[in-house]
């Protein structure tokens, strides 16, 4: 699977190769070929919006799976495709919503992350509430995730400076290592410029 994925489409943009096939392994019976092709989809080289929306829609009903390992694969390639996509991802939205009170704290920390960079205005400030109810039970590193995932807010969204610096001097009085402070610091700084 792969080595389908990593061929590229030609030098003047013609049709990707297996891309067909890569799409049927969307409709396999065992979730693990599911689960790759959907990911390999989702990092094909210069991937349309067109192309994702069947991966993306695979990807959404395992965020809804009794299995957290299927749970934790999907929302970490939809965290990944929201880097280049946000608004393929927007549709997952509410199934996101649901995982911020998972159990295992890396699938709702990247559900978290997720819906920060595909959130819309109208939605940080409820984001900023569910997400200080659990900062304190997870790592400093995925602490550094959220942060560094409102720092992209603070510039996306400049309506909504006051709430998220609010949100960042709270977390900055809390328990925390040096390099969680100092991306809290830098989160500040380019609030401030």
């Amino acid at each position: 699977m792969q080595v389908i994925a990593d061929s590229q489409p030609g030098p003047n943009g013609e049709q990707r190769p297996f891309y067909d096939f890569l799409e049927s392994c969307l409709r396999h019976k065992s979730e693990m070929v599911i689960f790759e092709a959907a990911r390999a989809i989702c990092n094909l080289k210069d991937v349309t919006v067109r192309e994702l929306t069947p991966a993306i829609t695979v990807l959404q009903l395992f965020l809804s799976s009794s299995k957290p390992v299927l749970r934790f694969a999907a929302v970490r390639t939809l965290n990944k495709v929201a880097m280049t996509h946000p608004m393929a991802v927007t549709n997952c939205n509410i199934d996101m919503e649901a995982l911020i009170t998972d159990q295992n704290r890396s699938i709702a920390t990247l559900a978290i992350t997720t819906l920060l960079k595909t959130g819309n205005e109208g939605s940080v400030d409820k984001l900023l509430k569910q997400i200080g109810g659990f900062m304190s039970d997870i790592t400093d590193d995925f602490k550094i995730v959220v942060v560094e995932a409102i720092r992209s807010l603070c510039l996306k969204f400049p309506a909504k400076h006051r709430s998220l610096m609010n949100f960042l001097s709270n977390v900055l009085r809390e328990e925390g290592g040096f390099e969680y402070k100092k991306a809290i610091v830098h989160a500040i700084l380019a609030l401030i410029h």
